[in-house]
């Protein structure tokens, strides 16, 4: 091969070859180019499908479960006076409520010393709530008002008794709060051995001895309910309605507010109306894929493809048909949902609000009671969705057919390849050839030129 092609015959090999070549492998790069994008675009379009199948399973999961239907609405008169919540256990009602008093913890206050080094005393200090007691030993070492504040906190069997020091313009006052409140959380404070300096700190009522002052009573909370009286220990009362719970936040004794609780009926229907809304959307999806059009004359990359046509008949002749649940209806229809002539669903509120109001309870085995509705397209989808459903074996098929495809071009390039050296030998033969013969061509002229009476009869 010369060093460098088409030297010897002037011909543009490199460029003549390249020309060849490509002729030579265009129409394989287009056919492969070409079934590369349909390929490719059917993965994207099951990728599509399966996108909006996911959105619809999700739009299905709050109906496949019945306390989804189980909301409760509740309403307050006055929620500066309490507040509540309900739950599934309670019942429609409404109900006068009175708040008589909150329930208090028991809070004791000590006289005033002098500084948080204050000697108190030595002994032994026990406290006492209701069945819970703990007993700290004081000595000279930590006698002090801080050392005892600290002995109290620290104690291991402590269950919620805060020992504190606050100051004011006579002293330091230890005060003792309990973190239970109602009158179980009562305190008694007894003092024994020792000096005799923690006498200051007892507080016996049932002895005789309250030497600490009651800064807050041990109250329980005290509430009329539709004038019953119920008390609580604490300022969250739950067991005086079934299922509702009263957080109490203020006394006005003597005055009703109301308390409603009612069936939350919105929240369920809007969980239906995205449920139709969501299914409709994943029917644009599968029919933008699968769809003619007879203006342009294309189709969509999955039209004709069976796998989508069975996706689409198994979730319309669910949607279509009748329900193997424990609902008294049988069918999306007999509450309001129908399908359009283009396979969307569409409702009529007139007729799910009737139902809702008259049924509601029924409406929610239809969707999430065993054979339900959400519960059987639920597991549809699943099947559609899993590993080795529909959607994924065909997948595997086309990433199969792109993986073909790209060996294809590896084979075509090797070929392609070969082509190239092939013309490159011969096209610089032929350059070697005509180098040749045109050093022969001038020898040749040299020669005759140099022969004696030849007349040169270039001008």
């Amino acid at each position: 091969m010369l060093a460098s092609p088409g030297i010897g015959s002037g011909l543009d090999i490199n460029s003549l070859v390249a020309q060849l070549v490509s002729a030579e492998g265009a129409p394989v790069q287009f056919r492969l180019d070409r079934e590369e994008a349909a390929v490719q675009a059917r993965i994207s379009a099951y990728g599509s499908i399966k996108s909006a199948l996911s959105d619809f399973q999700a739009a299905l999961t709050p109906l496949s479960d019945l306390a989804g239907f189980e909301g409760r609405q509740v309403t307050v008169g006055d929620e500066t006076i309490f507040t509540a919540s309900a739950d599934s256990n309670s019942v429609r009602g409404a109900y006068a409520i009175q708040v008589e008093t909150l329930a208090q913890a028991h809070k004791l206050r000590s006289d005033a010393y002098t500084g948080l080094d204050s000697a108190i005393g030595t002994g032994t200090l026990t406290i006492t709530s209701g069945t819970d007691a703990f007993a700290i030993i004081v000595n000279e070492q930590n006698n002090s008002l801080a050392d005892i504040r600290d002995a109290i906190n620290d104690s291991p069997n402590n269950k919620g008794i805060l020992a504190t020091v606050v100051s004011s313009v006579d002293g330091q006052h230890l005060v003792l709060t309990n973190s239970e409140t109602g009158s179980a959380g009562a305190l008694t404070i007894k003092a024994s051995g020792g000096d005799g300096g923690l006498d200051s700190l007892v507080f016996d009522p049932t002895g005789g001895t309250t030497n600490l002052t009651e800064v807050n009573a041990p109250t329980d909370a005290e509430l009329t309910i539709d004038g019953l009286s119920f008390t609580s220990s604490s300022n969250t009362v739950t067991g005086a309605i079934e299922g509702v719970t009263l957080d109490l936040l203020s006394a006005d004794s003597g005055v009703s507010y109301n308390l409603s609780i009612g069936i939350d009926r919105a929240a369920a229907k809007e969980q239906v109306i995205n449920l139709v809304d969501s299914y409709n959307t994943l029917i644009e999806a599968i029919n933008d894929q699968t769809n003619f059009d007879a203006e342009s004359l294309i189709g969509g990359p999955l039209l004709g493809d069976t796998t989508t046509r069975g996706i689409i008949g198994e979730l319309r002749s669910t949607i279509g048909g009748f329900a193997d649940s424990l609902s008294t209806f049988r069918s999306l229809a007999e509450i309001g949902i129908t399908t359009d002539l283009d396979g969307k669903l569409s409702i009529d509120n007139t007729v799910l609000d009737d139902v809702f109001d008259a049924s509601f309870d029924e409406v929610g085995r239809l969707f999430a009671s065993e054979g339900g509705f959400a519960v059987s397209l639920t597991s549809l989808i699943d099947s559609f969705l899993d590993t080795e459903g529909q959607i994924e074996t065909r997948l595997e098929g086309l990433n199969t057919d792109v993986e073909d495809i790209s060996e294809q071009r590896e084979a075509l390039a090797q070929r392609l390849e070969a082509v190239e050296a092939r013309l490159f030998i011969q096209f610089n033969a032929l350059d070697t050839l005509v180098a040749e013969l045109n050093s022969t061509s001038s020898f040749l002229g040299q020669q005759l030129n140099s022969l004696p009476g030849f007349a040169n009869n270039t001008p």
